[in-house]
């Protein structure tokens, strides 16, 4: 698949995904909205109706305060004893405080007296017979002037009273029992569903009257307004502010089970996806650098065979004399061009270790002071052609490590030889060991042109090569020191590399000289 290809679908699933994204933040967003809308439908009821009970209830007790003041004349009403106010009046003479007595200013009437003193007179009809030929005779006008009289007398008992209680408005705070207010508010919203904690306030304008325990004037989150008492003759400033502490919270949780089901899907299918489109880039930039390692092997290859070919040729040609074939060069570009051959050849093996994912290593008891001569020995000539030079300085008391002769070998002669390729100049080589407890250290060290910090981070990556710069003549895979890093893995070891630009590079191997070969 194209480079081009892969980033068109990625773009379109990026735009789906992005777009699925915002549907999800839309419905989350409109059910918050929903419950909020709701709540905030629900407290403004529950408001109305503290606010509508309070003045209720006010009412009530004003009313029952009005008639229970003691009058001038104690005497509040006669009643006939058969009547059915009487039976009901009967009933209630039974209850404590309820006085009876006899006496009254009729000898033959009894009278009742309540706890505020008032008196309620009871008198039979045999009262108010008359002789047959005495009787009064009672006409339609007289009775109904009887009735308009007793309606006339209640609607002014009741406009006196209702006067008294509209003109004669107490203060606020004598108006409102806080506990009472307190279980009226919980009740309220209870019964509507909402049951958060709340605070609230009572103020008279600017002034506080009542406050909750917890109540903060500073509080972020929304407020709820109501006017306490509005029917009063002259409305004041009476407000009642109520809001709940944790109500984000709540719409939150109103959302439920479906809302963060829906956002953890969300969170899922992102990095599923993410991590899909980082799989497939690096596939596909694995493919290219195959690609490319494939035609530079080829390219390394090809150049060392074709030499070999034409020596070879030359050798077996009949037409050249034997003199004249200049036997000792062409043996020696045999030679050469063998070892380059068989260098290219250990580099693909190395990458073949890559593959199998471990390697197969044959520890033996080694001195590194033994081995470490011999490999810089096979870069004495590559030295001189190119006017450089290799210092060793070998301080390990204890050079004695368990290794693998052949690979730990390869590992030096990478390091060697990218420290000479990566020279611009005379190269300058110091290779150094030492003890640390029970560690060798080994270090390779050079003044060449030096890593940038960047690519510090990836020198270490398979088939990573670190630009040369204004050097041209630097050939590789990129395998080298991804080969280094596994082989001091396998063998217990670790390796760090600090490098300046234009100054050059160190790299320092820790090696365990007693390794468990179990």
């Amino acid at each position: 698949m194209k480079k081009r290809t892969i980033i068109v679908l990625a773009i379109i699933f990026s735009v789906i995904l992005s777009g699925l994204i915002l549907v999800q933040i839309y419905w989350i967003n409109n059910a918050v909205e929903t419950k909020n809308q709701q709540l905030r439908v629900m407290v403004n009821s529950a408001l109305n109706a503290v606010v509508s009970d309070l003045e209720r209830q006010e009412t009530i007790e004003r009313i029952f305060e009005e008639i229970n003041l003691p009058s001038v004349d104690s005497v509040v009403a006669i009643i006939p004893s058969h009547s059915a106010l009487a039976r009901q009046l009967q009933v209630i003479n039974q209850q404590p405080g309820i006085k009876e007595f006899d006496g009254s200013p009729d000898p033959e009437a009894s009278m009742m007296e309540n706890r505020e003193g008032k008196k309620i007179f009871f008198y039979s009809d045999e009262d108010l017979l008359y002789p047959d030929d005495t009787a009064p005779e009672i006409s339609a006008h007289s009775i109904k002037a009887g009735i308009s009289g007793r309606l006339t007398n209640k609607t002014v008992l009741l406009e006196s009273i209702m006067g008294r209680i509209l003109y004669d408005t107490p203060e606020l705070s004598e108006r409102i029992n806080q506990e009472e207010l307190d279980l009226l508010i919980s009740s309220t919203l209870h019964r509507l569903g909402i049951d958060m904690r709340y605070e609230y306030v009572i103020e008279d304008g600017d002034e506080e009257i009542l406050t909750s325990n917890d109540y903060s004037e500073n509080s972020s989150v929304r407020k709820y307004l109501r006017q306490l008492f509005p029917n009063d003759p002259v409305p004041g400033q009476y407000r009642l502010t109520l809001y709940f502490p944790k109500e984000n919270k709540y719409l939150l949780s109103q959302v439920g089970f479906i809302g963060l089901s829906s956002i953890l899907i969300t969170l899922v299918l992102i990095f599923f996806s993410a991590t899909n489109l980082i799989i497939i880039l690096r596939q596909k930039r694995l493919s290219e650098i195959r690609n490319d390692f494939i035609n530079n092997m080829t390219h390394e290859l090809k150049t060392p065979i074709s030499t070999i070919f034409l020596a070879s040729q030359m050798m077996s040609d009949n037409t050249i004399p034997n003199n004249q074939k200049n036997l000792d060069n062409i043996s020696k570009i045999l030679n050469d061009e063998s070892l380059r051959l068989k260098y290219q050849v250990e580099k693909v093996l190395q990458a073949s270790v890559f593959d199998h994912g471990s390697m197969e290593l044959n520890f033996v008891e080694t001195d590194i002071h033994r081995l470490l001569n011999a490999i810089t020995d096979n870069f004495t000539l590559l030295l001189s052609n190119r006017g450089g030079s290799m210092k060793r300085k070998f301080d390990a008391v204890s050079p004695v490590a368990i290794v693998d002769e052949v690979h730990f070998s390869n590992l030096i002669s990478n390091l060697i030889d990218n420290a000479i390729k990566y020279s611009s100049e005379t190269p300058e080589l110091m290779i150094t060991t030492r003890n640390s407890r029970s560690d060798l250290i080994i270090t390779v060290s050079d003044k060449g042109i030096g890593i940038k910090r960047d690519d510090l981070k990836r020198i270490f990556e398979k088939f990573y090569r670190v630009p040369t710069g204004n050097i041209h003549n630097v050939k590789g895979f990129g395998l080298g020191l991804s080969y280094v890093k596994k082989v001091i893995e396998e063998h217990g070891g670790t390796i760090k590399v600090s490098s300046q630009v234009n100054r050059g590079t160190t790299f320092e191997l820790t090696l365990p000289k007693n390794r468990n070969n179990g």
